[in-house]
């Protein structure tokens, strides 16, 4: 803008007193409708406004003096970079679109190898907004949620110290599987096949019995038949305890090895001992548990339960007198007198032995019964065992 000429009655001396119209004024000036005159404050003549886009000059002219308080209420500096984007996300704001948040610090990624979204916030005002919101959902823009897979992870190799534990933990719990096979297999299974081989073997007693004539009766009716040896792993009597149970039944053989008499055929004679009936300690052994256990509840014997053992020539009831616990290699229990070896006696002695405690073999329990009343094959089964399941289901097959 170029400034009015002053009138002739002005002096030249008043000249430099002149206001000179700043950058800041012109822009307040061009408020002002064209054409239009208005006197500075101070009052030196009128001036005329150029029209706005005139060029003006921002540095104020040699002499003229300078007017600080019109600077400052007007010049303003541009707005930051912060400031800038703070509006953007105020414009996101508004319009629904996701805002983002703003900081000078780099973003921190977890994983290193996560790729790192980059964030133009000058190409729009909603871009950074949107690109943050699809970092901060862990996929781009063209991803779809529907077809990703979630990778497996890698597998790393063992080193030797945890390739050696894990090994024997697996030998461990292999060993384990086994063991509790062999437990279930030794208390459980070897009755039940035992109990059935006893059955077997009952049965087929009986049968041969009844095709068999009994020995001859000797001329004093209580003096008892004596039962004939029978040859080694042969099976020729079968024993009821009615203090066992009403269907307790276990057949007795020759022999005490563990095979086959003792885990299949049921209760074995001692060699040497004394048969059925006769003078002498009939001695027999059984499992406490597992093959069967027909010695199972040896200890529940109390003093006057019958015993009774059958065989192809009649019925010998032998009477529980008492119980003894000795060492595996006390053998002069099998004596003819019990405890007694130098002794022959004359009585009819039963012993009966098994290990003890249940579930280990370090002491024998021994119960000793003495035979009291016999019956002959032709008067049938006693009175004790005659209605017993027990003897129903052995003579099925005929008996004596």
């Amino acid at each position: 803008m170029v400034n009015r000429p002053p009138s002739g009655n002005e002096s030249d001396a008043g000249a430099s007193s002149r206001p000179t119209i700043r950058p800041a004024q012109r822009q307040n000036a061009s408020h002002y409708p064209a054409n239009e005159h208005h006197a500075p404050q101070g009052g030196h003549g009128d001036y005329e406004v150029g029209p706005a886009t005139e060029p003006m000059s921002s540095a104020p002219e040699a002499g003229a003096g300078s007017n600080p308080s019109a600077n400052s209420g007007t010049d303003q500096p541009l707005p930051s970079r912060r400031e800038l984007r703070r509006r953007e996300a105020e414009a996101a704001a508004a319009s629904g679109a996701p805002t983002a948040v703003y900081s000078d610090a780099p973003p921190v990624y977890s994983d290193s190898t996560q790729e790192h979204p980059q964030v133009n916030s000058g190409a729009g005002p909603n871009l950074g907004a949107h690109a943050s919101a699809a970092a901060a959902g862990g996929r781009g823009h063209g991803d779809d949620p529907g077809r990703r897979r979630a990778q497996k992870p890698e597998r790393q190799p063992l080193g030797p110290i945890r390739g050696t534990i894990r090994t024997f933990g697996e030998l461990c719990i292999t060993a384990g599987m086994i063991l509790i096979l062999f437990v279930v297999w030794q208390l459980w299974w070897t009755d039940i096949q035992a109990n059935r081989d006893n059955e077997v073997l009952a049965d087929k007693l009986t049968e041969d019995w009844s095709n068999q004539d009994p020995n001859q009766l000797p001329d004093d009716p209580e003096e008892p038949v004596v039962a004939d040896p029978v040859e080694k792993d042969s099976a020729f009597g079968i024993f009821y305890i009615p203090r066992f149970g009403d269907d307790y039944y276990r057949t007795v053989a020759e022999g005490v090895d563990l095979e086959p008499v003792l885990n299949r055929m049921g209760v074995g004679r001692y060699p040497n001992s004394a048969m059925p009936g006769e003078v002498g300690n009939f001695s027999v052994a059984g499992h406490r548990v597992t093959y069967g256990k027909p010695f199972n509840q040896i200890a529940k014997l109390r003093p006057g339960d019958e015993i009774i053992v059958q065989t192809k020539d009649g019925f010998y009831t032998y009477t529980f007198r008492n119980f003894d616990i000795i060492l595996p290699d006390a053998v002069e229990v099998l004596a003819p007198v019990p405890d007694e070896p130098e002794f022959k006696g004359k009585d009819r002695i039963l012993t009966m032995t098994a290990c003890n405690p249940m579930f280990s073999a370090r002491e024998r329990y021994v119960a000793y019964a003495e035979l009291t009343d016999w019956t002959p094959a032709a008067d049938g089964a006693p009175d004790n065992i005659k209605d017993s399941k027990a003897y129903d289901k052995v003579s099925k097959n005929g008996g004596a």
